[in-house]
């Protein structure tokens, strides 16, 4: 078994899981989402449970152990990846938060024991056609295949990568933008209500409302923030299922929000 064929299997493997997922959500939500957080139509971990199903639970005696190290692996596989993108890019692209015997939403027991069932499926009904595939295709042909998606897959990680980086930035210098603003009207508050102690409570409370200033800055800022990213960069953002950094999330949030938002009015036009 070539390390060029692994590659390729990791790639077709990568684009079926890309598939499997878009349709799923497509469907669940009843509107097209493009699962994944790369640009190109693949989902590596996808990739990655798949070839290590082959080249781990090949040799495996049973159907059982074939199923309870594929549950076992794919829990261990997301939750590192989701740790991992949460720890690099404050980001999530799956939260089962919602599903029963979750752990933190990174992993949870009905989709590990889904994952098991997948491992079959792969192992023994999709492998020997995808093996049979890549054994038609001379070595010599494989390799320049395989450093031209290599290439591509790198650049794309490359970008992506350089995407969300840009993305939290733009977060951050968002959110200072906002708390230098509302510290600003704080202080006015202070000042306004020293000088007008002779005014109601409830005068002074419709004169400034804090919490009606802050949304309003912060939709403002965030418009602003959303027409300086450029389309990967937006791109990344409606990818991610949530921010689970504390001061991002709020703000993130909104954001995937107003950029879906603007995403329909653009089709709609």
């Amino acid at each position: 078994m070539h390390i060029t064929t692994i590659f390729i299997w990791f790639v077709l493997y990568s684009i079926l899981g890309w598939i499997y997922e878009t349709a799923f959500c497509s469907i669940k939500t009843l509107k097209w989402d493009n699962r994944g957080m790369l640009i190109g139509p693949y989902c590596p971990i996808y990739g990655v449970g798949a070839v290590l199903d082959v080249l781990v639970c090949g040799d495996l005696p049973n159907y059982a152990a074939v199923f309870f190290t594929c549950m076992l692996g794919s829990a261990v596989l997301e939750y590192s990846t989701s740790f991992a993108t949460e720890k690099l890019f404050h980001a999530v692209w799956w939260d089962y938060s919602d599903l029963p015997l979750n752990i933190k939403g990174r992993i949870c027991l009905p989709c590990s024991l889904g994952f098991g069932a997948a491992g079959l499926i792969v192992l023994y009904g999709i492998h020997p056609y995808m093996a049979r595939i890549t054994d038609a295709v001379p070595l010599y042909w494989q390799e320049p295949s395989a450093l031209l998606l290599m290439a591509v897959f790198s650049a794309d990680c490359a970008l992506t990568a350089d995407s969300l980086i840009a993305l939290n930035v733009k977060l951050e210098t968002t959110l200072k933008a906002i708390d230098l603003q509302i510290s600003e009207r704080y202080d006015a508050f202070i000042a306004n209500t020293k000088q007008n102690l002779s005014e109601g409570l409830s005068t002074l409370k419709e004169k400034v409302s804090m919490e009606e200033f802050r949304e309003r800055r912060m939709t403002e800022e965030l418009k602003n923030t959303l027409s300086t990213m450029n389309w990967n960069q937006t791109r990344a953002l409606r990818s991610s299922v949530s921010f689970r950094h504390a001061r991002y999330n709020e703000l993130g949030s909104k954001m995937k929000k107003h950029a879906l938002s603007l995403r329909k009015k653009n089709h709609e036009l």
